[in-house]
């Protein structure tokens, strides 16, 4: 089986360090999706008063901050941050069984690549949520999910506490223009306790998180 082209995504990624209000220092990882724009996952950076950006011996600072709590995508805008531009592909294209590898830093550590493949597909507002056996750890939330051709397919978000194939990514889709969730973008302000769609109480949640669960667990 030939190895996933990770050398074209991996410029791409980047580690995020978020500083909150009261000090604590949370880790994430964000992907290159314009000149100066990153996509991450907002319950790494929603809290945060300052957000340091490293890639390799380069770090930045992201000066505003927008997205959809909601939904757990955010934009950092970061000045003379210049990486490449990966292509897209929706996740309507995609397929279950496919290969996939999530690409992110987990605990704030170096870039770790894991390869899985597309466990299940939940459409979700203009998207279709992504389920995979590729796994990823606290740290690697932001970071990317790619396909075997090395398109940007979604964002690490989310994982069940039973583990195992319970790790979601949230889908490219909602990052484009055009897009329902884009158009939802505002500026992301610390005094929000907006939770994302999985953070929320089971009551209150989309009903595939807990076909997710049965699927993955079979209870």
């Amino acid at each position: 089986m030939a190895e996933l082209p990770a050398d074209r995504f991996t410029q791409s990624v980047v580690k995020v360090r978020a500083v909150g209000a009261d000090g604590v220092v949370t880790f994430g990882s964000a992907v290159a999706v314009g000149t100066g724009t990153l996509a991450t996952a907002c319950h790494v950076t929603r809290d945060a008063k300052s957000i340091e950006i490293f890639h390799g011996a380069e770090r930045w600072a992201a000066e505003t901050q927008v997205g959809s709590l909601t939904h757990d995508l955010c934009f950092l805008t970061v000045r003379g941050l210049q990486l490449p531009i990966l292509p897209t592909r929706l996740s309507t294209d995609l397929r279950v069984g496919e290969r996939v590898i999530a690409a992110g830093f987990p605990g704030g550590g170096g870039l770790v690549l894991d390869e899985g493949v597309v466990e299940a597909l939940y459409p979700y507002d203009e998207g279709r949520v992504i389920r995979t056996s590729a796994t990823f750890d606290f740290g690697a939330s932001g970071g990317g999910l790619f396909d075997e051709a090395g398109n940007l397919v979604g964002f690490l978000s989310f994982k069940g506490r039973a583990g195992g194939s319970l790790h979601f990514a949230v889908p490219v889709d909602w990052a484009l223009p055009g897009n329902f969730v884009a158009s939802t973008f505002v500026s992301i302000k610390r005094t929000s306790h907006t939770q994302a769609f999985w953070e929320r109480p089971k009551s209150n949640r989309p009903l595939f998180l807990g076909v997710a669960l049965i699927e993955a667990t079979g209870r």
